[in-house]
């Protein structure tokens, strides 16, 4: 008896293995399925946020939430460009140093106070409408 109570035994345990296995899988296959669509709607946001940019840079619309939000999405392309222009400047410089520094006349500095610096955006920042 004994033998045959350890074959049930293992029976029963593998076919609640199985089942517990199959039930992992699917909730595994769900999950992946999960990630792919929140993927989807972060897309979509970000999508849905550059049109919503443009609507405001172009003055087809306007609300304060979105001003300040524009604003600082506004103050980073400009620090992007900035750099930018920085890189493109460096590049173009000759090496003064042996050492390979571009320290002396010809080192720049960036300075993000100095509207001036040739950030060429269509439209200046909103206020906030308060």
């Amino acid at each position: 008896m004994k033998n045959n109570e350890s074959k049930e035994w293992f029976k029963t345990t593998f076919e609640k293995s199985k089942k517990e296995v199959k039930k992992f899988t699917r909730i595994s296959k769900l999950r992946i399925e999960i990630a792919g669509l929140k993927k989807k709607v972060d897309d979509k946001y970000t999508s849905l946020g550059k049109k919503a940019f443009q609507l405001i840079k172009n003055g087809e619309i306007e609300h304060k939430f979105l001003n300040d939000e524009y604003n600082v999405i506004f103050e980073l392309e400009k620090k992007i460009f900035d750099l930018e222009n920085e890189i493109e400047e460096l590049k173009k410089l000759k090496d003064d140093a042996e050492d390979g520094s571009y320290f002396g006349e010809n080192y720049i500095k960036t300075d993000y106070s100095d509207e001036s610096r040739g950030y060429n955006g269509e439209k200046q920042q909103k206020e906030s409408n308060e």
